[in-house]
């Protein structure tokens, strides 16, 4: 059976919130990550620097899509800085972390 799949009808305005959120699903391993895309654009980026950066970085709302949200890390060796693009979204009985893109900044 098909489940549907929505971005979260929680839009978080407070971020430390989004970030302890993200965290916890993280850490139970709840997050999907667009390999396809991101491979395809950005060979060098690697899951750890993703978590790393949804854990630890810097987060901000998109200014285009609401539900959409930025992290900026720096968590790699060596240093470069990563930008998350991520959303969350929910099933009928799980939530989880949708990461859509990931690149290094110039």
């Amino acid at each position: 059976m098909k489940q549907n799949v929505n971005t979260s009808k929680n839009l978080y305005s407070d971020l430390n919130e989004l970030k302890i959120r993200v965290q916890e699903l993280v850490y139970k391993e709840k997050y999907v990550i667009l390999w396809n895309h991101i491979k395809q654009h950005h060979p060098n980026i690697t899951e750890q620097e993703i978590l790393n950066g949804l854990k630890y970085g810097l987060y901000k709302p998109d200014k285009n899509i609401e539900g959409r949200y930025i992290s900026w890390s720096k968590f790699t060796s060596p240093v470069r800085l990563i930008r998350i693009v991520f959303e969350i979204h929910e099933t009928s009985d799980n939530e989880f972390v949708l990461v859509i893109t990931a690149f290094e900044e110039e």
